[in-house]
């Protein structure tokens, strides 16, 4: 395996680049070198993934970029005794900002990663730190390199559903833009303003002014919603990542001893508490880091849950009563799918994690020849068996958790609304 920042497969813009970010602390956030270099990096990564192939392993996870992301965005500041004034105050002038600005929802989840920002930043050194260890204590064998090649895809995987996300961000921005200028709607959001400077009539300067102000509002809170569902989506992806690499190392427990010739049966079974020992806090750690999840991002799942529901219906709605339109009817059925697959990639990620937490149970009974050990080492397994049959869900209590029945359950109530509303409008 070639780490990237091996110069014999990889430039010298990214091996600095890595370089910078393996610094502790925040110093990767609070000096960033080159800002374009920073957006572009898990892309090289990718790049080099594409080109090298398996001999290439991402030396962070997509969290840890994600957090560069917000920080350039404005959105990460430290204590304000250690942060740069200038930061804090751009960053005090962006809050300010968008509290007149009426996208609400986005505007409560960018407040609360302010808030959050030191819990978030330990879930994401907890998993950054994990993806580290497994990459670089394996060795050479199947099972080793199963692990790498989950690292590598669930890399693959979260860059590309974040770059779709974008993109159907900026899809969103255009059609919110660009259809007063199509429609005899003036401004992206109806608004009132003193003296007129809404009216492109009397002050068309003033106005072509607030068409900027509200498109720059538009772009700025896409991109950071994309950004922040991403970040916590991909928390769920983690997770579920790490659940496999759990699976597969109980699955394997005591193999390396069973494998040595002339390796005793007393060895063999200390091999095998040892490692159990290993699964049994690795396991606990998971649990641990979803459970701070589950609190960091409490009001996170209940602004979602709630929004979703509320979208998804409305924006339907907008679209039925707007058939004679084609562009503002366009403009909400964009909205309608945008709110759909931002609520179907949260519920995935999670349903994902609820299942694989519950294979834990079956791996811990594949486990290789257990019957043969000892009846004591043999209740552990039972233990472990026991508390993974419990599963483990992202879920602000007491609403539903994020899994394709909470899914279908939000599309059936979001459903009544709608017809509800026909009903009354007809």
């Amino acid at each position: 395996m070639i780490s990237l920042s091996s110069k014999a497969t990889i430039d010298n813009s990214i091996s600095s680049h890595n370089s910078y970010l393996t610094n502790k602390s925040y110093t990767h956030l609070k000096h960033t070198a080159s800002k374009l270099q920073t957006i572009l990096a898990p892309y090289r990564v990718l790049k080099e993934m594409l080109r090298y192939g398996e001999a290439v392993h991402p030396p962070h996870t997509c969290l840890f970029y994600f957090r560069a992301y917000i920080r350039l965005l404005g959105l990460w500041p430290t204590e304000r005794t250690a942060e740069n004034p200038l930061y804090y105050f751009y960053n005090v002038l962006i809050m300010i900002l968008f509290s007149f600005f009426m996208l609400y929802l986005i505007f409560f989840k960018m407040a609360l990663f302010r808030m959050r920002n030191g819990e978030t930043d330990i879930i994401i050194s907890e998993f950054d730190a994990l993806h580290v260890q497994h990459a670089n204590l394996l060795r050479d064998g199947p099972r080793n390199q199963r692990i790498l090649q989950w690292q590598r895809r669930f890399f693959f995987g979260e860059i590309c559903f974040f770059s779709g996300f974008y993109i159907l961000s900026l899809f969103l921005f255009a059609a919110m833009s660009l259809q007063p200028l199509l429609s005899q709607q003036t401004l992206p959001f109806r608004c009132k303003f003193p003296f007129g400077l809404d009216d492109p009539d009397e002050h068309p300067m003033a106005f072509a002014c607030v068409y900027f102000f509200q498109c720059f509002c538009t772009l700025y809170m896409l991109v950071a919603i994309v950004v922040m569902d991403s970040l916590g989506g991909n928390s769920f992806n983690q997770t579920t990542l790490n659940l496999r690499i759990l699976c597969e190392n109980i699955r394997h427990l005591g193999e390396s001893a069973a494998g040595t010739a002339g390796a005793c049966s007393i060895t063999s079974e200390l091999v095998v508490w040892r490692e159990l020992r290993e699964a049994v806090e690795f396991h606990q750690k998971i649990i641990g880091l979803m459970n701070r999840i589950n609190q960091t991002f409490y009001w996170n799942y209940v602004s979602q849950m709630g929004a979703s529901t509320f979208m998804i219906c409305l924006t339907a709605f907008e679209a039925l009563l707007a058939q004679d339109k084609p562009m503002v009817a366009m403009k909400f059925q964009t909205y309608m799918f945008s709110a759909f697959m931002q609520l179907l990639y949260w519920c995935w990620m999670g349903n994902r994690t609820y299942y694989d937490s519950m294979e834990v149970a079956t791996a811990a009974y594949d486990v290789h020849a257990w019957y043969e050990h000892s009846p004591l080492l043999q209740r552990q397994i039972m233990f472990i068996i026991k508390r993974a049959q419990k599963p483990l869900e992202f879920r602000a209590k007491p609403l539903f958790g994020f899994t394709f029945a909470s899914f279908t359950s939000i599309l059936s109530t979001s459903y009544s609304y709608f017809a509800l509303l026909r009903t009354m409008s007809d």
